[in-house]
C-alpha cells in the first residue's frame, strides 16, 4: 500500500474514532461527577457485622426469602437497618426483596464468592400463563419467563445494601461451554437473563459480583418520576450483551466491568452500557475510576463501549424530545483494547453526537 494511501486510511479511521468516541470539556464533565449524581443523597455506612449482631442468619441449605420475609415492611419499624449474615454456599432460587425497611444482605467479607445467590431462568424460557415468572414480577397471561421475570434477583425497596456476596443468572452457562442453545432462543432473542434488578432509591452495592451474559444489571425506576439512585463499588459486572441496562441514576465507581467471551459468534465482543434515560433527564449511568475489560478471545474494537436503549420504540420512530435518550459518562477510568465505540441505538437510530448523550472524559488505555 502506498504511504499516501495508508496516511489517509488512518486519518479516516482517526476521525470516524473521534466522531464515535465523543470527549466531553472539563466544564461539562463538571456535571457528572458522583456527588452531581447522588444529589441529597449521603450513602448511610455499610452494614458492619463486627461492630453488631446480625438479625437473622442464613446457613447453607435455609432459605435466604425466608429470612427476608421476616423483615418488616417498609414505614414499619424503620428507623434502623436490617441486617441479615448469608453464610458460605449457593442459594439456587428467585429472591425477591419488595416494599420492606433498610435491609443489608451481607456475605463473607473476605471473599464475594464464597456467597452465590443464583437461579437460570430466561426471557425465551416458556412457563403456564397463570405460573409467576418470578415472585416480584409474576408476567401473568404471557407464555414466556420475559427479561424482567427472569432475574435471580429483584430489589424493589429503598434503603438497601448487597455486601460481599455474588448474584448470578447462569441459564446461558452451558452455551458458553460450547452446549446449544435452548430451542427457539439465540444470539437474536430470548436469551436475556438478567441477575440482579435493582429498583429502588439509595440502593448500595460493596464488594459485591454479577455474573451474567445478556442483560446482566437492569437498573431502573419504579415509576417514571421516582427516585433511582443507586451506588455500586468496589465490584465485579460480568456480560456480553447490553450487560448494564435501565433508566434508573446508576453509578458505579472504583469496579470492573468485565466483558464475557465464548457464548456469542467467536471474536464478537458485545455492548456493555445500554441506559434508557428519558429525554428530560441529564443523569443516567456514570462509570469512574474503574477498568472496562475483556476475556481472552474478544478481537480489538469488538466490543461496544455502549448503546442507547430506545426503550418502547419501534426501528426509525425515535422522536427528539419524547423518546428516551440514554445519558451515559465513561471518565477516568481504563479502557481496554476490546473497546470500541458507541453503537447505533436499540431502534436503530445511528449514533451522533449531536443528539446522542453518550460520551467519556479522561480516560485512558
Amino acid at each position: 500500500m502506498k504511504p499516501q494511501l495508508m496516511l489517509a486510511l488512518m486519518l479516516v479511521t482517526s476521525l470516524s474514532q473521534a466522531q464515535n468516541r465523543p470527549q466531553l470539556t472539563p466544564e461539562q464533565a463538571a456535571a457528572h461527577t458522583v456527588a452531581a449524581y447522588l444529589g441529597d443523597w449521603q450513602p448511610a455506612p455499610l452494614a458492619d457485622l463486627a461492630a453488631s449482631a446480625p438479625d437473622f442468619i442464613v446457613k447453607p441449605g435455609e432459605s435466604v426469602q425466608a429470612a427476608i420475609d421476616k423483615v418488616p415492611a417498609e414505614g414499619k419499624d424503620s428507623s434502623r437497618r436490617w441486617v441479615i449474615q448469608i453464610q458460605p454456599g449457593t442459594y439456587r432460587s428467585p429472591v425477591c426483596i419488595k416494599d420492606k425497611a433498610p435491609i443489608a444482605l451481607v456475605g463473607a467479607a473476605l471473599d464475594a464468592s464464597a456467597v452465590v445467590l443464583v437461579d437460570n431462568r430466561f426471557s425465551g424460557k416458556p412457563k403456564g400463563e397463570d405460573e409467576a415468572a418470578h415472585p416480584c414480577w409474576p408476567e401473568l397471561g404471557k407464555a414466556t419467563v420475559g427479561t424482567s421475570g427472569s432475574t435471580s434477583m429483584l430489589v424493589a425497596s429503598n434503603d438497601v445494601q448487597l455486601i460481599s456476596l455474588t448474584i448470578a443468572n447462569d441459564a446461558m452457562d452451558g452455551v458458553r461451554r460450547g452446549e446449544a442453545y435452548p430451542a427457539g432462543v439465540g444470539e437474536s432473542g430470548g436469551a436475556q437473563a438478567v441477575a440482579l434488578t435493582l429498583m429502588g432509591d439509595r440502593i448500595q452495592l460493596d464488594n459485591v459480583r454479577l455474573l451474567g451474559h445478556q442483560d446482566t444489571l437492569y437498573a431502573k425506576r419504579r415509576a417514571a418520576d421516582a427516585p433511582a439512585r443507586q451506588l455500586i463499588r468496589h465490584s465485579l459486572i460480568a456480560g456480553d450483551v447490553d450487560f448494564i441496562f435501565g433508566n434508573a441514576v446508576l453509578v458505579i465507581e472504583h469496579s470492573t466491568l468485565l466483558t464475557r467471551a465464548n457464548r456469542r459468534t467467536p471474536g464478537h465482543g458485545g455492548i456493555i452500557l445500554a441506559p434508557s434515560t428519558a429525554p428530560g433527564v441529564a443523569q443516567g449511568f456514570l462509570v469512574t475510576h474503574s477498568r472496562l475489560v475483556g476475556e481472552p478471545g474478544i478481537a480489538p474494537g469488538a466490543t461496544s463501549l455502549g448503546r442507547a436503549w430506545d426503550a418502547g420504540v419501534k426501528a426509525g420512530t425515535w422522536t427528539a424530545g419524547t423518546s428516551p435518550n440514554g445519558v451515559a459518562v465513561v471518565r477516568d477510568s481504563e479502557i481496554g483494547a476490546h473497546i470500541g465505540p458507541w453503537s447505533a441505538s436499540t431502534s436503530r437510530r445511528p449514533f451522533d453526537a449531536a443528539s446522542n448523550r453518550l460520551n467519556e472524559f479522561n480516560n485512558r488505555p
